[in-house]
C-alpha cells in the first residue's frame, strides 16, 4: 500500500505481489514418479510379483477335487465261457473217449448305465532336480530386474529432465539479453529522434532502428515459440503442467562408481539368471519323483455310497519314479545351449561396462572443454558490453553510425545469450557425468 498524490488529492494504491517461481530442477525430479512411463513400469513390477507367488506355489503341491458323472449307452456285462462235457448216448453205459465239450455262455450284469466318479487327489513333487528351485530363483531374480529397470528408466527420464532444463534456461536467458537489447535499442532511438529533430541525422537512420527493432521483437517471439515447445515436453514427461523453471542449481561432480548403476546391476543379474538356467537343464538328467494320495468313490449314486457291482472305496497312495533314458540327445543339446547363453551375456555384460567407462570419460571431455568455453564467453560479454557502450556515447553524440551501434547491440545479446548456453551445458554435463558414473 502507498500513498500518492494527485491532482492535489491523496490517494491510496495498493500493490499485488505475483510470485512467478518456477519449478526447479530438484522439484521437477520429484514428479519423475507421477510420470505414466514408470506408471507401466511399475505394474511390471506387480505382475512380476505374482509370477513369484505362482513359482512358489509348486513347492507345496496341489490338491484337486473332481466330480464325474457318465452314462453308459449299454449296460456293462461280464461274460463267462464255461466248457461242459456232453453226455453218453445211451445212459449208464461208459463214456465215448475222446470226449466231446460244448461251450456254454453265461452273461452277468457288472455295472449301470448311470456311473458316478469322486476324488480328492494330492499331488506333490517329491524330487525334480532341483527344477523348482533354482525356477522359483529365476522369478526371484526376474523380479529384483523389473525393480532395477524401473531404477533405470527413472534415470533416463532423470537425464532427459535435465537436458530440456537446460535448453529452457538458454532460452529463457537468451529471451532476457534479446529483450535488454530491444530495450537499449529503444533507447539509442529516442535520442535518434532527438538528433533527427536537429537535423543531425537522416530518416534513414531511424529505419535503419526500426528494421533491428522488429527483427529483435521476431527473434523473442521464435525463441519464446522454442521455450514453450521445451515446457510441453517436459510437462509431457513428468505428467503435469510446467509453465516455468527456477535458475540453475549448483552440482558438484561426483567420484565414479560404476557397477552402481541400475543397468549395470540389470546385466548383472541377467548372468545369474543365466546360471539358474544351466541348473534347470541340469535337473534333465536326474529321476523324477512324485507322490501322490486320493480319497475316491466310485458308485451308481449321486450321493457315492453304493454300489452293487464293486468296492466303493477306491482310495489310493502312490509314488512315481520317471527317468528318461534316451531322447536324441536333446537334454544335452539344451544344457549347452544354457551354457552358451551364459557366456554370451558374460560377452555383453563385459562390453557394456567398457562402453558406460567411455560414455563416462566423453562425458568429462565436454564438461571440462564447456568450462574452457565458459571462460572465454564471460571475456567475451564483458568485451562487447564495453564496445557497446563506446559506440552507444559515440552515437549520442552523432560520431557513430548506426550500423556500429545495431551490430554492438546484436553481438552484445549474442555473447550473453551464447554465455548463458554454455552454463546451461555445464550444469547438464556435471549431471550426466554423475549419472553416468553410477551417482542418483
Amino acid at each position: 500500500m502507498k500513498w500518492k498524490m494527485e491532482n492535489g488529492k491523496w490517494k491510496i494504491i495498493f500493490f499485488v505481489p505475483v510470485f512467478l517461481m518456477g519449478e526447479n530442477f530438484d522439484e521437477l525430479v520429484k514428479f519423475i514418479n507421477n510420470s505414466n512411463v514408470v506408471k507401466i513400469y511399475e505394474k511390471n513390477i506387480e505382475i512380476q510379483k505374482e509370477k513369484l507367488t505362482d513359482a512358489k506355489a509348486k513347492n507345496y503341491g496341489s490338491v484337486d477335487v473332481e466330480y464325474d458323472y457318465m452314462y453308459l449307452f449299454d449296460r456293462p456285462v461280464m461274460k463267462m465261457n464255461n466248457p461242459q462235457p456232453l453226455a453218453a448216448q445211451n445212459a449208464g453205459s461208459a463214456p465215448i473217449y475222446p470226449l466231446v465239450y460244448k461251450k456254454i455262455h453265461t452273461t452277468l450284469n457288472a455295472g449301470k448305465k448311470n456311473n458316478f466318479v469322486g476324488k480328492l487327489t494330492y499331488s506333490y513333487p517329491v524330487f525334480t532336480g532341483f527344477a523348482i528351485s533354482d525356477f522359483i530363483g529365476i522369478e526371484k531374480l526376474n523380479l529384483i530386474k523389473s525393480k532395477l529397470k524401473l531404477n533405470n528408466i527413472k534415470r533416463d527420464l532423470k537425464l532427459k529432465i535435465a537436458k530440456i532444463y537446460a535448453g529452457i534456461y538458454a532460452l529463457k536467458e537468451k529471451t532476457k539479453a534479446l529483450n535488454e537489447a530491444k530495450k537499449a535499442l529503444l533507447s539509442a532511438k529516442d535520442k535518434a529522434v532527438a538528433l533527427y529533430k536537429e537535423g543531425l541525422i537522416n530518416k534513414s537512420t531511424l529505419d535503419e532502428i526500426d528494421a533491428k527493432y522488429y527483427e529483435i521483437k521476431a527473434n523473442i517471439d521464435k525463441t519464446k515459440s522454442n521455450r514453450n515447445s521445451f515446457l510441453n515436453l517436459l510437462s509431457y514427461l513428468v505428467n503435469k503442467k510446467i509453465n516455468s523453471i527456477d535458475n540453475l542449481p549448483s552440482i558438484k561432480l561426483l567420484k565414479p562408481n560404476f557397477l552402481n548403476r541400475p543397468d549395470v546391476k540389470e546385466i548383472q543379474n541377467t548372468l545369474k539368471i543365466a546360471s539358474k538356467n544351466i541348473n534347470i537343464q541340469k535337473s534333465s538328467f536326474y529321476p523324477k519323483v512324485y507322490f501322490q494320495a486320493g480319497i475316491k468313490k466310485e458308485a451308481t449314486n449321486a450321493t457315492l455310497n453304493n454300489n452293487d457291482y464293486r468296492n466303493v472305496d477306491n482310495s489310493f497312495v502312490a509314488l512315481s519314479i520317471k527317468y528318461n533314458i534316451f531322447n536324441g540327445g536333446s537334454d544335452k543339446a539344451k544344457l549347452q545351449e544354457a551354457k552358451i547363453q551364459k557366456l554370451k551375456a558374460l560377452i555383453f555384460y563385459k562390453d557394456y561396462l567398457n562402453r558406460v567407462k567411455t560414455d563416462y570419460k566423453n562425458d568429462l571431455l565436454n564438461l571440462n572443454a564447456f568450462k574452457k568455453r565458459l571462460i572465454s564467453a564471460n571475456k567475451e560479454v564483458n568485451a562487447r558490453n564495453s564496445y557497446y557502450e563506446y559506440i552507444r556515447a559515440k552515437f549520442n553524440e552523432g560520431l557513430a553510425d548506426v550500423t556500429d551501434l545495431n551490430d554492438a547491440i546484436a553481438k552484445l545479446s549474442e555473447a550473453k545469450a551464447k554465455r548463458d548456453y554454455i552454463k546451461s551445458e555445464i550444469f547438464f554435463y556435471t549431471l550426466k557425468s554423475n549419472i553416468d558414473g553410477g551417482n542418483k
